[in-house]
């Protein structure tokens, strides 16, 4: 037997062609039973979906990047109250009895955190070298002699910490909070109005102090912040809370007869604290007095929209 033979002969030993087609016919068919076409399509979709998922992660990665967490500010202690600080950090410079503690810088007025108490910044700021310069001008002493000296104007003028050191504090923008290192301690300073007496609009402090993203939850209290009335604490009420507010319109009309309306309210308890709660542990104080439509940030008064005054009205009572 030769070679052409042999072939011949072991070709003839498999199935037919007939029988190939019937095999094959139940192949698929076992198979199409065993995996429904739904099922496979997942099973096939899962992992390609995966695999773009990561493709695209390593292409462009800052669509998947994580919002850091943002690190506490500490406070090492509570400072003494100045005696100086009688009157509510909420009403107007002009109408204090006395100088609170704060700083001028960049044309712009910042009052301590905290009422001056010194803050652990070890980890933030190992080796500070981006001095921006110091506190040269004893504003208080000016103050109390009447302003003669027109330090109320001058950066680096400060009522507090006098020849301490000023940094930009890492995390924040200058515009809204610096580090002053004095004696070996760090201070924290924040923006609270501008040193021309002019309003910061509100949009702009609240972009500076990026508030959408910073704040956590605010909670609507009473005038001095003894009794909590509501909260809003979910993500998308709080940015739209602080983007109704950044449409409020500077209160340019501060004369005597304004001051008067404003702390009647307050006396009358019409004047309510929106306390915002930051990601960092501080806090920002918000003071609305819903019956003139207005409310005050640092040393700036708002006339709020009338979006803001609709949407809140329930707010700004005792609940039932």
């Amino acid at each position: 037997m030769n070679k052409k033979e042999l072939i011949a002969r072991m070709s003839r030993l498999g199935p037919t062609k007939t029988q190939k087609e019937r095999m094959l016919s139940r192949i698929l068919g076992q198979e199409a039973r065993r995996n429904p076409p739904l099922r496979r399509s997942v099973k096939i979709a899962i992992p390609a979906i995966g695999c773009a998922v990561l493709s695209l992660a390593l292409v462009f990665p800052v669509f998947f990047k994580a919002d850091p967490a943002i690190p506490s500010l500490t406070a090492l202690q509570q400072a003494q109250p100045s005696p100086f600080t009688v009157t509510p950090r909420h009403m107007p410079l002009s109408v204090s009895l006395g100088p609170p503690k704060m700083m001028n810088y960049n044309g712009y007025r910042y009052t301590f955190l905290n009422d001056g108490a010194p803050y652990d910044l070890a980890d933030r700021m190992p080796e500070a070298k981006d001095k921006l310069g110091s506190l040269i001008y004893d504003l208080k002493s000016d103050m109390e002699n009447g302003g003669k000296d027109g330090y109320a104007v001058l950066d680096y003028a400060t009522t507090y910490l006098l020849g301490g050191e000023v940094y930009p504090l890492p995390g924040y923008e200058p515009g809204f909070r610096l580090a002053v290192k004095h004696e070996g301690r760090y201070y924290i300073a924040q923006l609270s109005g501008r040193t021309d007496n002019g309003i910061i609009p509100a949009r702009e402090y609240t972009e500076a102090a990026e508030l959408a993203r910073l704040t956590k939850e605010i909670d609507i209290m009473n005038h001095i912040g003894s009794v909590q009335l509501h909260a809003l604490d979910r993500k998308k009420d709080v940015r739209k809370w602080i983007e109704m507010f950044s449409q409020s319109e500077p209160a340019v009309n501060r004369d005597r007869e304004a001051d008067e309306q404003w702390a009647k309210a307050q006396s009358e308890g019409k004047s309510y604290l929106a306390k915002l709660h930051l990601k960092d542990g501080t806090a920002i104080d918000l003071f609305v007095v819903p019956e003139l439509g207005m409310a005050s940030l640092g040393d700036n008064r708002y006339i709020l929209p009338e979006s803001f005054k609709e949407a809140y009205a329930d707010l700004f009572h005792n609940p039932t």
